[in-house]
């Protein structure tokens, strides 16, 4: 007789200063259904979508070096989507999401590390780092986002909107311009600061 084994309660969510690290700018990225704002660091800007970016995409923005992109897009529901993360919390919208890269990558992904929960105040996010090829689109025809970054890390926030949508933010390091990347402290630095300002 077989005993499945009781999975480990997931550990408390680390607790984030809600002041950003760097200095940020007023440059704002809104949701289209307006539910979720955060702000870009000073210095970055919007990259021109041009139709190429499918339709969960609504923003990405570059640092002046082109050596991070930071992607904002939707994650689509499923029928179960709802009642899972009314169970799950962000750990399952965690799921949801690496499930989407997974696919987009043709499994090309791995997670590094665990999923951990992350807290500004009242608000929490679900966290996660992978390698391998990002794509935010399947046809991966993004301006200003190259595909594959080998061994580099993209760090993964996702939430659950007041009305109930669900967000990504993805900070990915990008080698188009062959400028020395930032190094892996002020790449937290930045994603950090970013999430402080994200309202939902």
């Amino acid at each position: 007789m077989f005993v499945k084994q009781k999975e480990a309660p997931p550990p408390p969510p680390t607790l984030l200063s809600p002041q950003p690290e760097i200095l940020m700018s007023e440059n704002l990225v809104r949701s289209k259904a307006g539910d979720m704002i955060a702000f870009l660091p000073q210095g970055w800007f919007f990259v021109e979508l041009e139709g190429k970016a499918p339709s969960e995409v609504f923003a990405i923005a570059v640092n002046p070096d082109y050596t991070l992109s930071a992607v904002f897009s939707t994650l689509r529901k499923t029928e179960t989507s709802d009642s899972v993360v009314g169970r799950e919390g962000i750990y399952a919208l965690a799921r949801m999401s690496f499930a989407r890269h997974e696919r987009k990558s043709a499994g090309n992904v791995k997670l590094v590390g665990k999923t951990t929960a992350l807290k500004i105040g009242s608000r929490e996010f679900g966290f996660f780092e992978i390698t391998g090829v990002f794509h935010p689109d399947s046809s991966g025809a993004l301006p200003g986002v190259p595909l594959v970054y080998g061994t580099l890390k993209t760090k993964v926030a996702v939430f659950n909107s007041s009305i109930n949508n669900y967000y990504e933010l993805a900070l990915v390091p990008t080698t188009i311009s062959g400028k020395p990347l930032p190094a892996e402290d002020e790449i937290s630095k930045v994603f950090r600061s970013m999430l402080t300002t994200v309202q939902f």
